[in-house]
């Protein structure tokens, strides 16, 4: 995620503001906010650290989102080819209009149905409706640590605001935000090929499988 300096002292400024203690009970200090965070790499997908870690993703895009920012999140097993920001900002692009927009996961199970969203690399607009979907998740800790990641739940929540509260939702190409599924998948050898001798630059490229 992408945090500029001016807007990361603001978020220590809503740390303060809200983890003040109130009583001689309540001690909190804005460093204790993520004092359980696991210190060791998860062993396998679904484990506790990595489920601790999907809940850490979903905290850290709230935040940003409530203090009136678009934001880009993104995995650290991603490289760029292009900018995709000025994708995102491009007033012309007919996606422009879309609240939140996510790499395609490649997965058409039923589990992330029906957006095959991938939360390792997604777009937020900052509107009233994404706060709403954001703070909804916010909630769902519970949702997250039993579904052992915050890209199902998200993908549920996704599909309920959708006709909630009309958020726009968009799926990203895989030809110019490809990912593992596209590495994987023999039927999409040749798009790989045309990146690699490099016929063809998508915006990024999400090592996600």
């Amino acid at each position: 995620i992408f945090i500029h300096s001016s807007i990361f002292s603001r978020i220590q400024t809503f740390f303060m503001q809200y983890t003040q203690p109130t009583s001689s009970h309540n001690k909190t200090k804005p460093s204790q906010i993520f004092e359980q965070m696991p210190e060791k790499e998860a062993g396998m997908y679904g484990d506790k650290s990595f489920t601790a870690m999907m809940w850490s993703k979903v905290v850290t895009v709230q935040l940003v989102n409530r203090l009136g920012h678009d934001v880009l999140f993104q995995d650290v097993d991603l490289v760029w080819y292009k900018n995709p920001l000025e994708f995102f900002h491009d007033k012309t692009n007919p996606l422009h209009d879309f609240d939140i927009l996510f790499q395609d996961d490649g997965a058409r199970s039923l589990r992330y149905a029906p957006y095959s969203a991938n939360t390792g690399f997604y777009y937020v607009r900052n509107n009233d409706k994404t706060k709403f979907l954001f703070r909804s998740l916010l909630y769902l800790g519970d949702m997250v640590l039993s579904m052992t990641s915050h890209q199902q739940a998200l993908g549920a929540l996704l599909d309920e605001h959708s006709s909630l509260t009309g958020l726009r939702v968009k799926t990203l190409s895989g030809l110019d935000f490809p990912g593992g599924y596209h590495y994987h998948r023999k039927k999409e050898i040749e798009p790989m090929r045309d990146i690699v001798e490099g016929r063809h630059v998508p915006y990024i490229f999400h090592m996600s499988w």
